[in-house]
């Protein structure tokens, strides 16, 4: 800009050059006799007009940054099978390739993998899709939890997963579900009972357990899992051969014959994974005519108040299965091979050890008031006011044993025997 005085007059000669995204704009004006105020705002106008009232030549530069509408940042919420995720908000952070470990004073409790994550900050929440979380329990071991998505609050440490969970134990023990729960502080894993669990898992001598329940409590440092409504618990083993001559003469065990499968249905389970015991209940809510706990096997069934399934090494225990107060047992429609193995009917007593037993076609069935079942000789040992019903006939004693592979019924202190005409 040239500035040049003559009298009261004043001469300019003003060029103005601007470049912005490329462009150049130059403003020249000459002339004289004008104030410098005049001039300054001729300028002001001029800048305005590029930079505020002509955007198209910026929204025609193919280099300019596009625009990203609000609602493409907001959280996918259409699939989302998380509970409690907040709607219309658009998230502070968005992670790919998540991982976070949860520790209290650098012990480790649960590690969490996400192939995205979402953090809101206001809620102090994070909501993670595709994860796998490892789970630690107090001795170190890990149980391993997959699903569709999880979500846990930053100033907490509980990790909820959601949709298609799938969980495998240090033992190989899995459960499935649609929601799960872990409590870190409690080392506890929780299922609401509005969801269904499936689990189970191959024990070491090779018997499957199976359950089905409304939902699940597993306190990890007690070794302790609870079924809480609607369990169906089955136990499948190799079904031993005839083993009472075996026992009676010293000689070897049989080996392993077909696969019996015990299917027990109840309100309640509670499960003791180190001890391998489980115990069955009713609900005393229930009506007095249908709180029984329900056994099924191939060629019986069973009803009791109460029953424990001991489901360890069944070779090396003497009483896999009890059913408590109440007992009833009945023998149900036998397989054609059993018929044809089955020894002609007959009657004896002896006196010298003061019992008695009759071999039977087909067992009708018994009551009493405790039930043992003894794998390995493949009987049923009544207690409690036993009594065994065949046809007209009925035995009494202080103990019945039932030998499920040849029909004898054995009474220890018979009270009475009695024969129909």
């Amino acid at each position: 800009m040239r500035i040049m005085s003559t009298g009261h007059s004043i001469f300019y000669r003003f060029r103005f050059r601007m470049r912005r995204h490329g462009q150049e704009f130059v403003v020249l004006a000459t002339g004289g006799r004008f104030r410098p105020l005049l001039l300054m705002g001729v300028i002001v106008l001029v800048v305005t007009q590029m930079v505020a009232l002509s955007p198209a030549q910026l929204e025609e530069n193919p280099s300019a940054p596009a625009l990203i509408e609000p609602e493409a940042l907001l959280h996918e919420e259409s699939d989302t099978v998380a509970t409690g995720i907040p709607k219309g908000k658009i998230p502070e952070y968005s992670v790919d390739q998540f991982d976070y470990v949860s520790t209290v004073e650098s012990v480790k409790q649960w590690h969490l993998i996400a192939e995205r994550a979402f953090l809101f900050n206001e809620n102090k929440l994070v909501h993670a899709r595709q994860v796998k979380a490892f789970l630690f329990d107090p001795d170190g071991k890990t149980t391993v939890v997959t699903g569709k998505e999880a979500k846990y609050f930053m100033n907490q440490r509980d990790l909820e997963i959601f949709g298609e969970v799938h969980a495998v134990f240090p033992d190989g023990f899995e459960l499935t579900s649609e929601y799960l729960r872990y409590q870190p502080n409690e080392r506890k894993i929780e299922i609401p009972v509005q969801y269904i669990v499936n689990g189970g898992g191959k024990q070491s001598d090779g018997q499957v357990i199976r359950f089905q329940s409304m939902g699940l409590d597993f306190a990890m440092a007690r070794s302790k899992i609870v079924l809480p409504k609607d369990v169906q618990f089955s136990l499948a083993r190799s079904q031993p051969g005839s083993a009472v001559s075996a026992a009676r003469e010293h000689a070897p065990a049989p080996a392993k014959g077909k696969e019996e499968v015990t299917t027990i249905q109840s309100d309640h389970c509670v499960i003791e994974r180190d001890k391998q015991l489980a115990h069955f209940t009713m609900f005393a809510t229930r009506p007095l005519d249908t709180r029984f706990v329900r056994i099924s096997q191939p060629t019986m069934i069973s009803r009791s108040r109460r029953a424990d399934l001991n489901y360890g090494d069944y070779t090396k225990i003497l009483q896999y299965m009890s059913a408590h107060e109440d007992v009833l047992i009945k023998e149900v429609a036998e397989t054609d091979e059993r018929l044809a193995n089955s020894k002609p009917r007959k009657k004896q007593n002896s006196r010298e050890d003061g019992r008695e037993a009759a071999e039977q076609h087909s067992l009708r069935y018994a009551t009493s008031s405790r039930a043992d079942f003894d794998s390995r000789r493949d009987i049923i040992v009544l207690s409690g006011f036993p009594q065994v019903y065949q046809d007209n006939d009925t035995v009494t004693g202080d103990v019945i044993l039932l030998h499920r592979d040849t029909d004898i019924v054995e009474v220890e202190n018979s009270n009475a025997f009695s024969q129909g005409n």
